[in-house]
């Protein structure tokens, strides 16, 4: 290929890059690209340089070097308030930006910059509601990761209520899920404001608003907009998570059957509502693991040695839990059916430590029914 070619070659694959992100743009021989601004003048950029720069890197990397400088011309353009492309990209060393982005993301909003001082939120009919992050912005400057990170999730949590408030009446109906969170997932003071109850010592269970491009938990002050109680909210929310797809497998670990249930969501907690239809008959309930949202793992009690299975789930609770994007507890509990309709079900602590040297082993439960029932199982 001549230089004139591999020249041609970039040139054309900037046009798409440039398309992507919603910018008119045309080829124009040899090496230029013909952009269109709206309510601007337009103008035809030369790109051999940028080809020839591009030649030192494999052909398949191509396509995101010619997407960078796509981004990086929205960028120069809205620095100077030029509305041009979909968003303003930070920079890649802005952490204030990306962090207030990470704390929308946490919240399952598809927050985006249009300006480098205006943050636009989705509402579920399409519509975009701008809000200013100026004053939030200037106050991460210095702060170390976390303490920004800190300080993002409470300005998160407040424009998802306002969000709330702008959403179309009676657009949530149908949608309500419920998610399990590690409450120190959660900013300080959040679980106040939604619509949330304790499911185990260190994680809530809150329902949240399902859309198809983000997860809203819901705000408490919204509950009487959508004609419900706090547990009738609960009720719903719970029936339509059961409705998820799960896949559900049985595996051999270690010589313990564990009842793997997956889901492509971020809801398969829900399934610890009724797992006995992954479970089937367990008169003495389960040991049960939920490291994280998509996955729940769960053994029947009776079915083999209890210690031994406890330490395979405790093994692979550690493991889940550290690999987990956005993990809720590496802990294992003793499972039970709800001891009343629409209450959460019954979950207690446990643990177990054996001395491999001596066998001596050590046995922790919060419910000192736990204990009886394994010296039951154990004869």
């Amino acid at each position: 290929m001549t230089d004139t070619d591999r020249r041609r070659a970039f040139v054309e694959i900037l046009v798409p890059a440039f398309r992507k992100f919603g910018i008119e743009a045309e080829f124009v021989a040899p090496t230029s690209v013909r952009i269109e601004v709206p309510e601007h003048e337009g103008f035809t950029s030369d790109f051999a340089d940028a080809a020839d720069q591009a030649a030192d890197f494999p052909p398949e990397a191509h396509p995101e070097l010619a997407e960078q400088l796509a981004l990086g011309m929205m960028r120069q353009m809205r620095e100077r308030g030029i509305a041009f492309g979909t968003h303003y990209p930070p920079r890649s060393d802005d952490q204030a930006r990306y962090v207030v982005l990470s704390a929308f993301d946490e919240r399952g909003i598809n927050a985006r910059f249009d300006f480098p001082d205006s943050l636009l939120l989705p509402l579920e009919d399409g519509r975009l509601m701008r809000t200013d992050p100026t004053e939030l912005l200037s106050s991460l400057d210095g702060l170390d990761e976390e303490q920004a990170m800190d300080r993002a999730r409470a300005f998160a949590a407040e424009a998802a209520a306002d969000l709330a408030q702008h959403q179309p009446a009676g657009s949530a109906q149908g949608q309500l899920r419920v998610r399990l969170y590690a409450d120190s997932a959660l900013p300080e003071g959040a679980l106040e404001l939604l619509v949330a109850r304790p499911f185990v010592d260190g994680v809530h269970e809150v329902v949240v608003l399902d859309f198809p491009d983000r997860i809203q938990p819901l705000p408490r002050n919204q509950l009487d907009g959508f004609g419900l109680t706090e547990q009738q909210a609960f009720t719903n929310a719970v029936a339509g998570s059961l409705e998820e797809s799960v896949q559900s497998d049985s595996m051999d670990a270690l010589g313990t059957t564990v009842v793997h249930i997956g889901g492509e969501h971020t809801y398969t907690g829900a399934q610890l509502h009724d797992l006995g239809r992954h479970l089937g008959d367990a008169p003495h309930g389960a040991l049960v693991l939920f490291p994280s949202p998509p996955v729940v793992m769960a053994h029947v009690l009776g079915e083999s040695d209890p210690i031994a299975a406890m330490r395979t789930l405790q093994q692979l609770g550690a493991r889940f839990y550290a690999d987990a994007d956005k993990p809720i507890t590496e802990n294992l509990y003793w499972w039970r059916p709800a001891a009343e309709e629409g209450a959460p079900p019954r979950l207690a602590q446990v643990a177990v430590e054996v001395d491999d040297n001596s066998g001596e082993v050590g046995l922790y439960t919060s419910d000192e029914d736990f204990a009886a029932l394994l010296r039951t199982l154990m004869g």
